[in-house]
């Protein structure tokens, strides 16, 4: 019997995500913008507050509580996102999860003048645009270009909020 190979079109990159996908990855952003904002303040209040201020000797060690309440809650956020995303089968999650948390990863620094309630929605916002872009982004055929173009997007958005 003879088996029937389909050919895909290599021009054709970036067909196979529809708006439906594209929506539920936006979705899964949204969800993990909250949950890793959440985790950032919960971690920042209740975990490394009281361990690195306590003294009033460490005064440069309390200085740093923000950096790393922020970086434990982006890295505990992405594995959510990884989970998530894996169960949408987004093609390259690994990689998408991994442009995120490197264009978000100051992110809390910008909104922390903001009230609580605009400030989660301003990061939940930026993590679903942020989860859509990459999940876009990674798209195409060669993992040379997904990864060129992957760095790019978070250089492009790494100098937005720096500035």
């Amino acid at each position: 019997m003879a088996k029937i190979i389909e050919a895909r079109d290599p021009r054709v990159t970036w067909v196979t995500m529809n708006w439906r996908a594209i929506i539920s990855i936006g979705l899964i952003g949204l969800l993990v913008g909250v949950v890793t904002y959440a985790l950032n303040l919960v971690l920042l209040n209740y975990v490394f507050e009281p361990i690195m201020c306590r003294e009033s000797v460490m005064d440069a060690r309390c200085g740093n509580k923000e950096g790393f309440a922020s970086a434990v809650a982006i890295i505990l956020g992405s594995m959510v996102g990884l989970v998530f995303l894996v169960r949408e089968r987004v093609y390259r999650p690994l990689l998408v999860i991994l442009a995120v948390g490197l264009s978000m990863w100051g992110v809390f620094s910008v909104v922390t003048a903001m009230p609580w309630l605009m400030a989660t929605a301003t990061i939940a916002i930026a993590f679903a645009l942020s989860y859509m872009l990459f999940a876009w982004v990674v798209q195409p055929i060669s993992l040379a270009v997904a990864l060129a173009l992957a760095t790019v997007a978070v250089v492009a958005i790494r100098l937005v909020l720096t500035a």
